[in-house]
C-alpha cells in the first residue's frame, strides 16, 4: 500500500512544475482557469494518498517548526476574516479571473503539509531540479516570443511566455534564478553541471529583462546585492567573499552608468530601458498605484482588525473613487501591493500574520537550519528580499504562491523537528478496510464540487458566448448554455456579465418570440439576484442599470444607476449612463444635469465634455453647446455621430447639414459621412443636394461608386425618401 501511495504522491508532485505551461482555450481566462484547475486536482490527489500514507508511516506526519505554525495561524486568521467579511461566499470561491479566495489558500496549506512532510534533501533536490528544467522550456518558449515565432499574448514587446502576464512570468523567473545560482554554487566539484546551471541564470535573466518588469528586475538587483553583502563575512569561503566585492562593485557601477545615461537615445528608445529612466514623480503621481494605494491604507483603517475579506477591495474602490480616474483601467479588484493586499483582506491580523511567513522564515534558515552552508543562506536571503521588494508593486498570482509556500516548506524541512519516536502508524489492514473509503469519498465529493462542476461550468461559459454570437440556431442553445455556466459559484458574477452583454444581440436576432421571453427572463432573474446579493457593490448595479437600459425598461435602469451613484458617486460612467437614461425618457433637462455633474468631477475628460455638449444640444443651451464645442478640435467633433444624431433627434437641420458638410471635408474617404449628408437633405427637402452629394461620393470614392449610384436611383424613383 505504501508503495502505491508514495508513486502518487511523487506523481504528483513532480507534475507541479510543468503546471505554469496549462494553456486551454476551451477555458474562460485561459491563462488563469486552465493552470488553477490542474493544480487543484493534482493537489486533492496527492492529499489523499498523503492522509492514507501518513496514517499509516508516521515518519511522513507533519513536523513541528515555526513556518509551518505561521502558515497554519495565517491561514486560519484569514478564514475568519472571510467569514466575518462583507461577501462570505466571494472571498471563498474567488472568480476566474483570479481563481484565489479561500479556496486557493486551503490547496495552498495542503500542498505545504504534503511537500513539507514527504521531501527529504535528495527529494528536494530533483524537484528543484525538475522546476529549473520546466523553466529552461519557459526561457526557450519565451525566446520563441522575441523572435517572433510564437506570439506575445498581451500583445506588445513584453514577453510572457504561457502565464499570459509579463509581470507573472517575472516572479516566476525571480524564483528560478536564484535557485539556479544556489545550484550554481553547490556545484563546485562538477565545473560542467557549474556552467549548465550559471548559463541558465543568464538566459533567465535575459528574459527576464524582455518582460520589462521594473518591481521583479529591480528585485533581482536588489537580491543579489544583498547576497553579495552578506558574503563579504562569509568564514566559511574567501573565493566568495572576492567574489561578492566584486559583485558589489560591478551592481553600483551598472547603476550609476545607467543613471548617467538616461536621457541617452538608445535609453529612451528602448522600450525595456525607458520604463526605468521614465519613472519620475509625475507618472507616479498619474499611475493607478497612486490612487489605489491610499484607497487600501484607508479602506484598512475603516476594518483594522480584520478587514473585508479576500477578494473585496472593490468595495473599497467603490467608496474611495477619484473621478481623475478616468484614464485608468475601469475597476481596480486589488491593491497592487501585496501587503497592503493582505491588509485589506485581513486586517492587520492578517497583514502581520504574512508578514510573519517571511520573518519565521529568515529565523528558520539563519538559525535553525544547520545543514545548509553560509551561502545558501545568503541566497535564500536574497531571494526572500527580491520577491518581498517585487511584491510591493504587484499582486501575487497562483505560480507565484506555489513558489513561495515551495520555499517556506524547503525551509521547514531544513528546520522542523521530527515525529515523536512513541508515535505508532495505523495497520495497512485498518487503513484499507477504514480509512480508504472514507478519504475516496471525501476526496471524490471535493473533486466534483470544486474543480469537474465549475471546470464544466467554465467551458460552458465559453460555448455560450460563441453560440450567442452565432446563427439563429446556435444563439438558441445559447440559453441553456448560460444557465449551465450560471449554476456553479464559481465564476457566476462574471457569467452574469456575459449573460446581460450577450442580452441585446440575442433579443435582436431572429429567434421566436417564445425564445426571447425565455432568454429575458433568465437573464432578468440573474441580474437582479445577483444585484441583491451585491447590493453593496457599483459594478453590479451598473451591469443591471445598463442591461434594463438596453432591453428598454428605462425606469428600472434608472433605479440600479441610482442606487450606483449612491455607491460610487465619482465615476463618470454612473452618470453617462444615467442621462442616457433620460434622453430616452425625454427628460432633457435631467440628462443635462446628469452630464454636467460628469464633466465638473474632471473637465479634462473629453468624452465628459462630449456628452454634456450632447446634453446642452438636446436641451436646447445654444450657449452652452457653442462654448463646449469651442474647446474641442473641429475634426474630434465631426467624427462623434452622436452628436449628429442629437441635432437630428431636436430637429436642428441646418446645424445637422452644416456639422456633416465639415465631417466631409475631414474625412473625404468616408462613404458613410457622404450618405449622412445626402440623408440630411432630404430630411430637409432639398433633393437636389441630396443627389448632388451622392454623386460627389462615387466620383472621389471609385469603390462606393455603385453604392452612390443605387441611392441615386433610389431617391429618383421615389423608393428613397
Amino acid at each position: 500500500m505504501q508503495k502505491y501511495l508514495k508513486n502518487i504522491i511523487y506523481i504528483g508532485l513532480f507534475l507541479v512544475p510543468f503546471v505554469p505551461f496549462l494553456v486551454s482555450g476551451n477555458f474562460f481566462f485561459p491563462f488563469i482557469t486552465t493552470k488553477a484547475f490542474a493544480w487543484r486536482i493534482i493537489v486533492e490527489v496527492v492529499f489523499a494518498a498523503w492522509v492514507l500514507l501518513a496514517l499509516v508511516a508516521p515518519e511522513y506526519r507533519p513536523k513541528r517548526s515555526l513556518i509551518l505554525y505561521a502558515l497554519l495561524a495565517f491561514i486560519a486568521i484569514i478564514g475568519v476574516a472571510d467569514l466575518f467579511g462583507v461577501a462570505p461566499l466571494k472571498s471563498f470561491w474567488s472568480n476566474y479571473e483570479r481563481m484565489e479566495g479561500f479556496i486557493t489558500l486551503l490547496h495552498l496549506g495542503a500542498f505545504f503539509l504534503i511537500i513539507g512532510s514527504f521531501f527529504k534533501e535528495k527529494e528536494w533536490n530533483w524537484w528543484w531540479n525538475a522546476n529549473l528544467i520546466a523553466s529552461f522550456i519557459m526561457v526557450l518558449y519565451c525566446f520563441s516570443q522575441l523572435l517572433g515565432i510564437t506570439a506575445i499574448h498581451q500583445g506588445g514587446v513584453r514577453v510572457d511566455g504561457t502565464l499570459g502576464n509579463a509581470a507573472y512570468l517575472a516572479v516566476y523567473l525571480l524564483f528560478n534564478i536564484f535557485i539556479a545560482f544556489i545550484y550554481a554554487v553547490r556545484a563546485k566539484g562538477n565545473t560542467a553541471l557549474r556552467y549548465i546551471y550559471s548559463i541558465l541564470v543568464f538566459l533567465e535573466l535575459v528574459v527576464l529583462y524582455y518582460t520589462a518588469t521594473r518591481g521583479a528586475i529591480l528585485g533581482v538587483i536588489g537580491g543579489f546585492l544583498l547576497i553579495a553583502l552578506l558574503n563579504i563575512r562569509n568564514k566559511e569561503s574567501a573565493t566568495i567573499r572576492k567574489w561578492s566585492i566584486g559583485t558589489i562593485v560591478g551592481i553600483v557601477v551598472l547603476l550609476g552608468g545607467f543613471y548617467l545615461v538616461r536621457t541617452a537615445s538608445f535609453v529612451t528608445n528602448s522600450p525595456v530601458l525607458s520604463r526605468f529612466s521614465s519613472i519620475n514623480a509625475a507618472e507616479i503621481k498619474t499611475e493607478g498605484r497612486s490612487f489605489v494605494w491610499p484607497m487600501a491604507l484607508q479602506g484598512i483603517q475603516e476594518k483594522p482588525l480584520l478587514g473585508w475579506g479576500q477578494d473585496n477591495f472593490n468595495y473599497i474602490f467603490n467608496e474611495h473613487y477619484d473621478p481623475k480616474m478616468y484614464r485608468l483601467e475601469p475597476w481596480f479588484d486589488r491593491a497592487h501591493n501585496i501587503f497592503l493586499d493582505w491588509g485589506v483582506a485581513g486586517g492587520l491580523l492578517g497583514l502581520l500574520a504574512y508578514l510573519s511567513l517571511y520573518a519565521v522564515f529568515l529565523y528558520g534558515v539563519w538559525k535553525k537550519a544547520r545543514d545548509l552552508s553560509y551561502i545558501d543562506k545568503s541566497i535564500l536571503t536574497g531571494l526572500l528580499a527580491a520577491y518581498f521588494f517585487h511584491n510591493l508593486f504587484v499582486f501575487d498570482h497562483l505560480v507565484s504562491y506555489i513558489m513561495f509556500i515551495s520555499i517556506l516548506a524547503f525551509a521547514h524541512t531544513h528546520t522542523a523537528r521530527g515525529v515523536r519516536p512513541e508515535q505508532k502508524g495505523v495497520s495497512e489492514e485498518s487503513a484499507m478496510t477504514f480509512a480508504l473509503p472514507l478519504v475516496i469519498i471525501a476526496a471524490g465529493c471535493i473533486l466534483y464540487v470544486w474543480n469537474i462542476r465549475p471546470m464544466m461550468a467554465n467551458a460552458t461559459l465559453i460555448q455560450a458566448l460563441q453560440d450567442s454570437q452565432g446563427d439563429n440556431g446556435a444563439i438558441a442553445n445559447s440559453l441553456a448554455d448560460f444557465k449551465s455556466a450560471y449554476s456553479t459559484r464559481l465564476g457566476r458574477p462574471e457569467t452574469v456579465e456575459w449573460i446581460t452583454s450577450s442580452a441585446e444581440s440575442v433579443l435582436q436576432s431572429g429567434l421566436s418570440t417564445e425564445e426571447k421571453n425565455a432568454y429575458f427572463t433568465f437573464a432578468k432573474q440573474a441580474v437582479e439576484d445577483q444585484a441583491a446579493e451585491f447590493s453593496g457593490d457599483a459594478r453590479y448595479q451598473i451591469i443591471a442599470g445598463i442591461f434594463f437600459l438596453k432591453t428598454g425598461f428605462s425606469d428600472e435602469a434608472l433605479k440600479y444607476l441610482t442606487r450606483a451613484k449612491q455607491l460610487i458617486p465619482g465615476k463618470q460612467v454612473v452618470y453617462f449612463e444615467i442621462g442616457e437614461v433620460l434622453l430616452g425618457k425625454k427628460d432633457y433637462a435631467g440628462a443635462l444635469g446628469a452630464f454636467k455633474q460628469a464633466y465638473e468631477m474632471a473637465p479634462e475628460y473629453g468624452e465628459a465634455k462630449r456628452l454634456y455638449l450632447i446634453g446642452a444640444i438636446y436641451a436646447g443651451d445654444n450657449k452652452l453647446a457653442n462654448e463646449l464645442s469651442g474647446g474641442i478640435p473641429e475634426k474630434d467633433l465631426t467624427s462623434d455621430d452622436r452628436i449628429a444624431g442629437a441635432l437630428l433627434n431636436t430637429n436642428r437641420l441646418a446645424e445637422l447639414v452644416a456639422f456633416l458638410r465639415k465631417k466631409v471635408e475631414y474625412y473625404p474617404n468616408d462613404p458613410q459621412a457622404y450618405t449622412s449628408l445626402a440623408a440630411a437633405y432630404l430630411k430637409m427637402g432639398n433633393k437636389t443636394m441630396a443627389l448632388q452629394t451622392l454623386k460627389e461620393m462615387g466620383d472621389k470614392i471609385p469603390g462606393a461608386k455603385s453604392q452612390a449610384d443605387q441611392y441615386i436611383k433610389g431617391i429618383q424613383d421615389g423608393t428613397i425618401k
